[in-house]
């Protein structure tokens, strides 16, 4: 994994109303963490696939996607896609409103990050 990824898991991932976060990078390699009990690391990782999936199903309709959200009474997840398949699920409680900004901020510096810096399977993206 590169040093600006490791960098941005360590200070940007873990932040107000953040549950969970799970990363699958361009190898299909996954890093998850959880925060709340409620959303544990295999739950967080499931989360990743089927937001996933439903972005990729977006793709046969000519959507591409780089950000989507789905917003429930007490939950919110958020995916941020890569160019190179790429992806970040983060659960968000939505009883914690004030994490709203924070949370937009750190998804946008992940896609600007993954456009950034050339990524490579196998090791290092």
């Amino acid at each position: 994994m590169s040093a600006p990824l490791e960098a941005f898991l360590s200070s940007r991932m873990k932040f107000p109303g953040l549950a969970a976060w799970s990363l699958r990078l361009p190898d299909r390699t996954v890093r998850s963490q959880s925060y709340a009990t409620w959303v544990p690391v295999p739950r967080a990782e499931q989360v990743l696939g089927r937001l996933a999936l439903a972005a990729d199903g977006l793709q046969y309709h000519n959507v591409k996607p780089r950000r989507l959200c789905w917003k429930f009474e007490h939950v919110r997840f958020h995916l941020a896609l890569g160019v190179d398949g790429s992806c970040l699920a983060v659960v968000i409680q939505t009883s914690r409103e004030q994490s709203r900004a924070v949370t937009e901020a750190v998804l946008e510096e992940f896609v600007r990050l993954w456009d950034s810096e050339p990524h490579h399977s196998g090791g290092r993206p």
